[in-house]
């Protein structure tokens, strides 16, 4: 499933390549996040639980920042597995960040996502609508972030 979505945001570009970065940041904006652990600057181990249809997934992502061009690139790789659902995934997505006038930033990410097991048997029109979803509360809660500090 490949995934690409644009929002503009209400602050400027500095503050949200420093919010992206901010790993404790982002598990309060990503929807179903229950914890995430630093385990260094480039490596993160997140819990993350999401229900799609009538079953709740549970997984454990580990995700590496590959690339960092600041303040305008990101690039993260991962894989993730739901042991009690016999499910897994790999990740890749690309974070494109781009001043705007008026002190706002256009953020556009491609994310390229691969779900295995009885997760990946779910129609790919049920996954993206939850992923549509998931995408408009982060924005929600990384505007809101970025608004509070």
């Amino acid at each position: 499933m490949e995934i690409e979505k644009t929002a503009v945001l209400s602050a400027p570009i500095e503050r949200v390549w420093v919010q992206i970065l901010d790993p404790k940041i982002m598990a309060m904006c990503v929807p179903g996040m229950l914890s995430i652990d630093v385990i260094s600057d480039k490596e993160y181990l997140a819990s993350l639980k999401v229900k799609i249809s009538f079953i709740s997934a549970s997984f454990k992502i580990r995700t590496f920042i590959a690339t960092l061009e600041h303040p305008k690139y990101l690039k993260t790789t991962g894989t993730g597995e739901d042991a009690a659902l016999a499910s897994s995934l790999k990740h890749q997505s690309e974070v494109f960040l781009s001043e705007l006038p008026n002190q706002q930033t256009e953020f556009k990410i491609h994310t390229k996502v691969e779900i295995f097991g009885r997760v990946g048997t779910f129609g790919l029109s049920a996954m993206k609508t939850k992923a549509d979803r998931m995408w408009d509360e982060f924005v929600v809660n990384l505007q809101n972030s970025l608004t509070s500090s």
